[in-house]
């Protein structure tokens, strides 16, 4: 398999035979809204935090949970930017995966920073 359509005889670096021209991906434009990409920087911001918060809260540091309110505030926010941003600006997004994984990181980092904040304050979460 040779990437010149002329090189039957030749091998890979005859001589007279040109590269085949690939298209460039810089002449594309953007897959994704800029508001869409802020609410799923934002998701992903509060998960990545509420991991650590939740690592260090398991390795002995119990006060750490106190922290537990900046992946909600991180994703309250992110899940409004996330849903305004595919309402509004639906032609700039190219597949609706993205709204997804905006929207799946949100929630995950508002539930994990929920949960967090039920151990800081001792919420009752099953009844006995």
């Amino acid at each position: 398999m040779s990437e010149t359509p002329e090189s039957s005889g030749g091998g890979a670096g005859a001589a007279g035979t040109r590269p085949l021209d690939y298209p460039s991906s810089a002449a594309l434009p953007p897959a994704s809204s800029g508001m869409l990409r802020l609410g799923g920087s934002l998701g992903i911001a509060a998960c990545a935090v509420g991991i650590a918060i939740m690592v260090a809260a398991c390795a002995g540091f119990g006060k750490v949970v106190v922290m537990s309110l900046i992946p909600v505030a991180l994703s309250v926010p992110g899940l409004v930017i996330s849903i305004v941003g595919a309402v509004f600006q639906k032609k700039q997004i190219s597949e609706d995966t993205h709204v997804m994984h905006a929207l799946y990181a949100n929630t995950v980092g508002l539930l994990g920073g929920l949960l967090e904040m039920a151990a800081w304050q001792n919420w009752p979460l099953f009844h006995h």
